[in-house]
């Protein structure tokens, strides 16, 4: 039965690349000088225009069968674990197979033509026009023309080399715009929303000392050792275009590694310390880039104090400005939701949902903030506050959908940069400068992850163990992040050089160290399986989550440092009762001084819930025992009274 289940796949993904083959051939069949022959500009024009609607079809057909592939590949895979090679490294493979059968053998190419357009009175120009206006006659009438506008390539299209431009190239080469705004947003939200937030949070102190101070060490040491080589082998780097460098290639993105942890199901505070580092220092890299650029554009200002500390506040600006942002828009779906009876109606409390999600990633790039963020802490809002007023239905659909796009997202974006690298005409490469930044970004990531854990562990309970420490070394892939930073501007060629570079370190990162994941996690004698299981403190903390009686502080034994253990009560007594119907309400935890505001702030249910107490009472004093007075002296808000 399994091997009629193997030849299935195989049949399916073969019959779906011919169909795919075909469809491009049956594309090229159209030639441009079909339209060119046409007697009329009008019937030219149409007939172009249907041309390249075809092609476009044919591409995304194209891009859906090869998801079609994935998914039956990852199914596979199910049945079937190989040792040194992870489903995410076949897709990235399979989007390299199909750039050079689209490059190398002219599939779905049809016959086109480039203009050189020189300026008018031959004047310079010194920054690109973001469109061209360009006056065709008609045939019938020579002295009657039309003007056609043309648009700027998205990102700096820096192609030095004398060709006739492809249609099919230019909308199967990478586009850092597509992947910001539509690919990434529901990856890094189901990451928020999926989020373990009991192991998290215990070790958020660990995370974020890998996410500030190893983002920002990794991208100076990067920059630095690169700096020092490009000196040694004589290339035309200075030391603001390598920093930049360092701060793009920075950001990790352990998709494969990730997987084979959830997988093999290893200890959770690894997972946590992996994950943690993963989702946040994107953030951080995003910003690092940013602020790097914004200070290379500026060739007269000089690096001083005054700059250093200028950058730190963009930095804390930024981040925790899109951290708050993003917390906002979730609480005030969670006011909605509690507030209003859309639960009737799933299909609208659901779309809802995901308007409000996307809207916090968009808000936050408007304004300038960094999307990536804002729409993680709202998905870990939402999880935390909304997911408890949603109905059954709309629960199950909204983490159903976030995992089915997450996981199509992830797969198309891995594909769609295998296709792009071979695709791409603006590749500039140096080997040279690719096996120094390969030798770099390791001693970089060793240099600040074994010192930091030296530094977390004085005071950690329990201590990063050296397996761990090595391990999260070997987990530093580079990924989409790394590879659309790069390429949002190629308009140099030393940034040409950096986007190819950074592609190279993705494939080698995502199969080599992808692939030798469960070797090192087994090599290294890391804890996975039942025996992990085994090793685990009760998660009973982590299941009260979404109990309708919110929990108070203590019952979770990890709860001992203050910061955390004073959230934890301002979360179940203040937070928790303002957001959502959880008991006790405001009426019971804020003071009775404030009981018509509490009253107005309580939902219809924490009402009924809160009178219910008193159905069997002649006195309110009848329902306060000595339980009732401790959980009172815990209450930050009525201890001091």
């Amino acid at each position: 039965m399994m091997n009629n289940h193997h030849h299935t796949l195989w049949w399916l993904s073969a019959v779906t690349i011919v169909v795919v083959l075909w469809s491009m051939e049956h594309t090229e069949a159209l030639s441009y000088a079909d339209a060119k022959a046409a007697t009329r500009l009008e019937m030219a024009a149409e007939k172009r225009a249907t041309i390249i609607h075809r092609l476009d079809t044919a591409i995304l057909l194209m891009f859906v069968s090869l998801l079609v592939v994935i998914v039956l590949t990852t199914w596979f895979f199910k049945h079937h674990r190989f040792r040194f090679i992870h489903e995410t490294g076949l897709t990235l493979i399979y989007g390299i197979f199909i750039g050079i059968l689209i490059r190398y053998f002219n599939l779905g190419i049809y016959e086109s033509q480039t203009l050189d357009v020189i300026p008018k009175n031959v004047s310079k120009i010194f920054e690109p026009p973001d469109y061209l206006r360009l006056s065709v006659a008609r045939q019938s009438h020579r002295d009657d023309n039309v003007q056609f506008h043309y648009e700027l390539i998205e990102g700096f299209y820096g192609d030095t080399k004398q060709h006739e431009e492809r249609h099919v190239e230019q909308k199967t080469t990478f586009s850092p715009e597509i992947f910001f705004n539509i690919l990434l947003p529901p990856i890094i939200f189901s990451a928020g929303y999926s989020l373990k937030k009991r192991h998290f949070f215990r070790n958020i102190g660990s995370i974020l000392s890998f996410v500030f101070v190893g983002t920002t060490v990794s991208c100076v040491a990067i920059g630095s050792i690169m700096y020092v080589f490009c000196w040694l082998f004589n290339m035309p780097f200075n030391f603001q275009e390598l920093l930049f460098f360092g701060a793009v290639i920075s950001a990790t993105d352990p998709v494969t590694v990730l997987a084979v942890f959830s997988e093999m199901r290893v200890e959770s505070d690894l997972f946590a310390l992996v994950f943690g580092e993963s989702c946040l220092n994107d953030a951080v890299a995003i910003v690092l880039s940013q602020i790097i650029d914004n200070f290379s554009a500026s060739p007269n200002t000089v690096f001083d104090f005054h700059e250093l500390c200028l950058a730190m506040w963009n930095f804390g600006y930024v981040f925790f400005g899109s951290l708050f942002l993003g917390s906002f828009i979730g609480c005030v779906n969670a006011l909605f939701t509690k507030f209003t009876s859309i639960s009737e109606f799933p299909l609208l409390e659901s779309a809802l949902f995901v308007l409000f999600s996307y809207i916090s990633f968009l808000v936050a790039e408007v304004v300038e903030l960094t999307g990536i963020v804002a729409v993680l802490f709202c998905g870990i809002c939402q999880a935390h506050y909304t997911f408890n007023n949603l109905s059954e239905e709309s629960q199950t659909r909204t983490k159903h959908f976030f995992e089915s796009l997450s996981f199509l997202s992830e797969s198309f974006i891995f594909c769609y940069i295998g296709v792009s690298i071979i695709i791409s005409n603006n590749q500039k490469w140096n080997v040279i400068f690719l096996i120094c930044a390969l030798i770099a970004i390791v001693f970089a990531r060793a240099l600040y992850v074994y010192p930091l854990c030296v530094f977390l562990n004085i005071r950690r309970r329990p201590v990063i163990p050296k397996k761990y420490q090595h391990m999260i070394v070997f987990a530093g892939l580079r990924g989409a992040m790394a590879y659309a930073l790069a390429s949002r501007n190629i308009s140099t060629t030393n940034r040409q050089i950096m986007s190819t570079t950074a592609s190279m370190i993705v494939i080698f990162t995502v199969l080599f160290n992808g692939g030798l994941t469960s070797w090192m996690i087994e090599r290294l004698g890391i804890k996975h399986g039942d025996s992990a299981e085994h090793s685990r403190p009760s998660d009973e903390g982590a299941r009260s989550e979404s109990h309708p009686t919110t929990p108070v502080s203590g019952q979770n034994p990890w709860d001992k440092a203050f910061l955390p253990r004073k959230w934890y009560n301002f979360d179940a007594y203040f937070m928790k009762p303002l957001l959502t119907h959880a008991s006790p309400s405001l009426m019971q935890t804020m003071p009775s001084i404030c009981l018509p505001l509490s009253r107005f702030l309580s939902s219809k249910k924490q009402q009924e819930h809160f009178a219910s107490q008193f159905d069997n009472s002649d006195s309110l004093e009848c329902i306060v025992d000595e339980q009732q007075e401790n959980r009172l002296y815990e209450n930050p808000f009525t201890r001091a009274l």
